[in-house]
């Protein structure tokens, strides 16, 4: 037995030596740990709702190895690689791991959806409908977002044929009537499609008002003190070489320009109108002359010669006043990066109200932190618990705001005097004088129209009264709130008038880096030689000081107010500077200089 058992363990020792190599070592067989490589080098996938994505990573080792997929902790596939599609966007996290008997490993992927960039097609039509000319050309040119991706096709449609594939088309129709005209839009996402209605018409609807005041409230009669006068502009659709003729109360004036000044003797009401006609034109209609006359288009406006006196409607500050405004009475800011905007901007979304729009700004003056007023012609109107005397040597108020060097944003100042005593901003406006008032590059009664976007982060449409058109450009890398336009603004169209002054920014060709440059007084948020503080970068808040005296009537000529009792701002510039956007005004606080506790 023991020769048996010594023989066996003879044998098991040279089995032990004929496994070493020459080296005497003992070579074991040991599986690498997997390695996971991914098919996509950041580790994030990106795909659109309701598309499929396939991750493919190539695992290493993966004898024998066991697959498993989990999104928030739950098994959602086994195999090498994982297929799904998602039906809402966001970010979606899926946990990759591989077992085998030597170890795991693992990878987080992260998997972006979006949405699909379907085509969305935005036109800017007149808030009265689309009406052209017959046998007149009218150039039909939409803005179409994603019209950059993969198979973009543009397709024009009347009565069921093609009539264009180009991204405009050319409306001609002799015959009056209503017409409507597709346009269908197409890329790798989808189709959109938008029917236009246009009205053929053989005379324009031409149609003259007096605008209101304000936006938001019909504030269209007229006050003025006995002795003061107004000025009324009429506004006009369609003309294009208008005749005025002026009454009072029935009686013809002779007086055929555009602005009419009216001086009320005596208090009382006065009935002033306005007749407009657009001068006769012959034009060649297919093989006919036809002419086109207009007949005279009326408006009507009353005017209230105020029996108080100025010096009677005067409401002196008391011990209790505040230097401060204390009312914010209309918000109505143009489209622009910062109207909406739920961070910087301080908007919480549910502002859908003038309202809300007013309760937003107030919060934000009381905390003299900026409120936009977006692009040209945005403003804001507030008051004060009292009315500010002028002084003729000092400055009788400021403005807060927030230029500073390079970064100048014009806005034009407004301001009014109660006359009527009802306690609300719907008397006359008198603008005040700046440096750039009868410049050649100043426009009086300027006027740009915007017009919502068909869709989220598009660009908004505008025209003016000069017969140009541009955009609002939506800054995705900077905000992006769904839209610029504002939420409170229920129609499609709105129009914003006032003064504009000739845009003063600039790029450095060198650096891109753009500059926009000082105007020499008269305006807020202006780093200009009225301003009364640092800027809006060394803390110290930057304001500018104005004059009441300096405040004049339409035609420019000075319109001596002894006080007044509100206060307007609105953006004074149409322009843009490349990727910071739209220039727009904006203010932080209105002072009274007169009262010392501020």
């Amino acid at each position: 037995m023991r020769q048996f058992s010594l023989f066996f363990i003879l044998l098991f020792i040279l089995s032990l030596l004929s496994s070493c190599n020459e080296d005497n070592r003992i070579e074991v067989d040991i599986q690498p740990q997997p390695v996971i490589e991914l098919d996509s080098e950041t580790g994030i996938y990106a795909v659109k709702v309701g598309r499929e994505l396939t991750i493919a990573p190539t695992v290493q080792y993966a004898d024998d190895a066991l697959f498993s997929w989990t999104i928030d902790n739950k098994l959602v596939g086994t195999s090498a690689s994982y297929t799904s599609s998602w039906d809402e966007p966001g970010e979606v996290y899926i946990t990759f791991r591989v077992q085998t008997d030597a170890g795991k490993a693992e990878e987080l992927i992260k998997v972006e959806v979006a949405e699909l960039g379907v085509p969305v097609i935005s036109l800017a039509i007149p808030a009265s409908g689309l009406k052209v000319l017959a046998a007149t050309d009218y150039i039909l040119t939409p803005d179409i977002q994603n019209s950059d991706l993969e198979d973009f096709t543009c397709t024009w449609i009347r009565e069921g044929k093609t009539v264009s594939t180009e991204e405009s088309y050319t409306f001609n129709e002799a015959e009056t009537g209503m017409y409507i005209v597709t346009i269908e839009a197409s890329n790798i996402d989808g189709t959109a499609r938008r029917d236009i209605e246009v009205e053929v018409v053989e005379q324009l609807p031409y149609v003259v008002t007096f605008g209101s005041l304000s936006y938001f409230e019909a504030y269209t009669d007229r006050y003025t003190f006995t002795g003061r006068p107004v000025y009324l502009y009429p506004l006009l659709e369609y003309f294009q070489d208008p005749l005025f003729e002026w009454e009072i109360d029935g009686e013809m004036t002779g007086t055929t320009e555009r602005m009419f000044r009216f001086t009320p003797s005596v208090p009382g009401k006065y009935t002033i109108a306005v007749s407009v006609t657009e001068k006769t034109s012959t034009t060649a209609r297919l093989t006919r002359n036809v002419t086109r006359s207009v007949s005279k288009v009326r408006a009507e406006i009353d005017v209230y010669g105020v029996e108080d006196s100025e010096e009677q409607r005067y409401q002196a500050a008391t011990g209790s006043s505040s230097a401060l405004w204390n009312k914010v009475y209309e918000y109505t800011p143009a489209p622009g990066q910062f109207i909406g905007e739920l961070k910087t901007g301080g908007f919480t979304g549910s502002e859908t109200t003038q309202a809300d729009a007013i309760a937003y700004a107030e919060k934000r003056l009381e905390q003299e932190n900026w409120v936009s007023l977006g692009g040209f012609g945005g403003y804001i109107v507030v008051g004060f618990d009292h009315s500010i005397p002028r002084t003729d040597n000092d400055y009788d108020f400021a403005i807060q705001a927030n230029a500073f060097e390079g970064s100048s944003e014009p806005g034009i100042v407004w301001v009014m005097q109660d006359a009527n005593g009802d306690g609300l901003p719907n008397d006359e406006w008198y603008e005040l004088r700046g440096s750039e008032t009868g410049s050649s590059g100043t426009i009086q009664e300027y006027e740009v129209t915007y017009y919502r976007p068909a869709g989220k982060g598009m660009n908004v449409p505008w025209t003016d009264s000069q017969g140009k058109s541009g955009h609002i450009d939506y800054l995705s890398a900077w905000h992006q709130q769904d839209f610029y336009y504002p939420a409170w603004v229920k129609e499609d169209v709105y129009t914003l008038r006032g003064t504009r002054l000739e845009s003063r920014n600039i790029q450095d060709p060198q650096t891109g880096h753009w500059a926009n440059q000082t105007y020499a007084w008269g305006y807020a948020d202006n780093l200009g030689e009225d301003s009364l503080s640092g800027d809006a970068v060394d803390g110290s808040g930057q304001r500018n000081g104005f004059r009441i005296s300096n405040a004049m009537h339409r035609d420019g000529t000075p319109a001596d107010l002894k006080y007044i009792d509100f206060i307007k701002v609105q953006t004074g510039i149409n322009a843009k500077s490349g990727w910071l956007g739209e220039l727009s005004t904006e203010v932080c606080s209105f002072i009274d200089l007169s009262i010392k506790n501020k």
